[in-house]
């Protein structure tokens, strides 16, 4: 079944005054879902909270989620120190990202915790 996603949003109390925004995806992240995921992370990125967003659930991305996440980054104006994408080391979805050169717009990191650390030194 394509478009099969569940995203959730939590919030991390961060070591200094702010506190980091979490938008968690799990399931399959493609041409059918990436409208409502593009819509659902660009109104988390809206404020001025650190956001991060854990893929490490996600089975499946496609170009057209990858997009979106290029159209909010760019519609946010996202700097590093603002956002961090949360891959599974070794995944399928970290080498996707990696080999279409996305550690350049994006940090990606393999945990929450050390998206955390990177967003409070950011």
């Amino acid at each position: 079944m394509s478009g099969v996603y569940e995203l959730r949003e939590e919030l991390l109390e961060r070591a200094i005054e702010r506190r980091i925004r979490v938008v968690a995806v799990s399931g399959e992240l493609d041409m059918a879902a990436a409208p409502a995921f593009e819509r659902a992370l660009s109104d988390v990125v809206a404020g001025n909270e650190p956001t991060i967003l854990d893929l490490s659930e996600v089975s499946f991305m496609d170009s057209t989620a990858i997009g979106a996440m290029l159209a909010v980054r760019r519609h946010a104006e996202l700097r590093p120190g603002r956002f961090a994408v949360v891959c599974a080391p070794e995944s399928e979805i970290e080498r996707t990202l990696l080999y279409m050169g996305l550690d350049t717009a994006f940090s990606i990191v393999p945990s929450r915790g050390r998206a955390a650390a990177e967003l409070a030194n950011g």
